[in-house]
C-alpha cells in the first residue's frame, strides 16, 4: 500500500542522509495515516511532539517525560494494571537519570506484558527498546550512533499499520 511505499522511501533517505527533517517527515506521515484511519493519533500526537523536542531541542526531560506518557498508552492497549501508571510520579523531581531508569523500566514492563499476552505491541516495543539502547549508549558515550532510526521507524511504521481499532478491535 502506498503509506508503506512512502515510508520505505523515507526509510531509505534516512539510512543514507541522517537528515532530522526526512526522520521528522517520517513520522508526520505515520500521524496522517492513523489519523486517516482513525486509530492510534493520539499516540502519533505525543510522538510527534516528543519527537520535535529531541531533533531540534535540547529539552531532553521533556522528551523522555513525553515518551513515558507514551508508555502509558501502550499500557493501557496491553493491561489495566494501575501501579503502573506510579513511574509517572518521577515527574515530581525531573532528573534526566532518574526519568530515563523509570522509561526503561516502563518499556520493560510493557514487552513483558507484551510478550506474555502475544500481543501486537511485543513487535513495536522491542524495536523501541534497541532504538533506546542506542540512544542510551550515544548519550553515555557521547558519539554518534545511526542506528537510532534504524529500529525507531520501523517500530513507528508498525504500529501505525497495526493499531487496533477502538470500535471493532482489527487492525488497519
Amino acid at each position: 500500500d502506498m503509506f508503506l511505499i512512502i515510508e520505505g522511501f523515507l526509510y531509505f533517505l534516512i539510512l543514507i542522509s541522517q537528515l532530522s527533517w526526512i526522520k521528522y517527515f517520517s513520522i508526520v506521515v505515520c500521524f496522517f495515516y492513523c489519523l486517516y484511519k482513525q486509530r492510534g493519533y493520539h499516540v502519533f500526537f505525543l510522538i510527534l511532539l516528543a519527537d520535535y523536542i529531541l531533533l531540534w531541542g535540547d529539552y531532553y526531560k521533556l522528551g523522555i517525560a513525553l515518551f513515558m506518557l507514551v508508555q502509558c498508552l501502550y499500557h493501557r492497549q496491553l493491561a489495566n494494571d494501575y501501579l503502573f501508571y506510579l513511574g509517572l510520579l518521577s515527574f515530581l523531581y525531573p532528573n534526566i537519570y532518574l526519568l530515563a531508569f523509570v522509561y526503561a523500566l516502563m518499556s520493560l514492563v510493557n514487552i513483558i506484558t507484551a510478550i506474555k499476552n502475544h500481543h501486537f505491541l511485543r513487535v513495536t516495543l522491542i524495536l523501541l527498546a534497541l532504538c533506546d539502547i542506542c540512544v542510551g549508549l550515544q548519550f553515555i558515550l557521547q558519539i554518534n550512533i545511526p542506528l537510532i532510526w534504524l529500529f525507531y521507524l520501523p517500530s513507528q511504521v508498525y504500529y501505525a499499520k497495526m493499531v487496533p481499532s477502538s470500535e471493532d478491535r482489527t487492525t488497519v
